[in-house]
């Protein structure tokens, strides 16, 4: 009996190198970054390759390149000849993080503007 396919989305085929955490509820309880796969992505996940195993249901940051996915696992099978296959869904997705970080710079190293008045603050809320 053939198994029916419950993906509503195509997957694509990866080849790239990504660094996965798990999240906890502060930054000291995250995971440990560890070095993974993508073996394949679709509009709502994607699968990895891993040499360690990681506990389905973790929230996760996985950041590619200029880009970072945070979603929640949703499996972890073993995998013919060593490590293992991950299931990430993925929930939100940020790109163009080396602009970013420049933004970010730029804006930290700036002086501090004088406060806002009441008045002033109302405007640019309400206008």
């Amino acid at each position: 009996m053939a198994l029916m396919e419950k993906r509503t989305t195509p997957r694509i085929p990866v080849n790239a190198r990504a660094v996965v955490q798990t999240l906890g509820g502060a930054p000291e309880t995250n995971g440990q970054p560890v070095k993974v796969a993508i073996v394949d992505a679709s509009h709502r996940g994607m699968r990895l390759q891993s040499e360690i195993a990681m506990k389905p249901g973790d929230a996760v940051k996985i950041e590619i390149e200029e880009a970072m996915f945070l979603g929640e696992l949703c499996y972890c099978t073993p995998r013919t000849g060593g490590g293992f296959h991950i299931g990430v869904v993925t929930e939100q997705c940020l790109t163009g993080l080396s602009s970013l970080q420049h933004l970010t710079q730029a804006v930290a190293s700036a002086p501090n503007p004088a406060p806002a008045k009441a008045a002033e603050t109302r405007m640019l809320f309400f206008d």
